[in-house]
This record gives C-alpha cells, structure tokens and sequence, in this order.
C-alpha cells in the first residue's frame, strides 16, 4: 500500500478508530501530496551559509513590551459573580465521568 494513497489514509483512519469516505480519503490523499510538494521547495533552498537563530531578532526590539500586570482584580472581585464558591475558589458541576 502505498504510503500517501487514500488508502493508506482509510486505514490509518481506521486505526485511530474513525472513518473516512472514500472522497474524503482522496481528498486527503491530494492535500498531503500539495504539502509534500511544497516542503520539497523549503528542503531544496541552499541554507548552507545561514547561521541558527535562537531568537527572531538580532536587536531588541521596541515593539515587544515588558509584561507588567495592571488592572489586577482581587480574588473577591473574580468571585464577585461567581454562581458558587468555595474557600476562595470558582465551584462547578463536575464534568468528567
């Protein structure tokens, strides 16, 4: 089986315990083969001479602000609303079973 065929994508499907149409397969089939094509054109670009960068930007930038906190609530404003509490926490119907 080959490794892009909608095929190969059912079966995988099935493995992870879903379905897939026909079409849909295909569907996936053709965009996988449009990505593999365009990551053939990142892999064929000569970065021999370009150096690993750590951080997006060589200076430092004016744009990026410090991360101050402002306009902090206090826990009896966030719980100001809150349909129930407990102990300083927000109380909600349990949603795992």
């Amino acid at each position: 089986m080959d490794k892009h065929s909608p095929q190969y994508f059912k079966h995988l499907a099935l493995q992870l315990r879903f379905e897939l149409s026909d079409a849909e397969a295909q569907d996936i089939a053709n965009e996988f083969g449009v990505l593999i094509d365009q990551l053939q054109l990142l892999e064929a670009i000569d970065t021999e001479q370009v150096e690993p960068m750590v951080y997006p930007f060589d200076e430092p930038t004016s744009f990026l602000r410090e991360d101050e906190p402002n306009q902090v609530l206090t826990p009896q404003e966030a719980l100001k609303n809150a349909p129930a509490q407990l102990n300083g926490f927000f109380v909600t119907k349990k949603v795992v079973v």
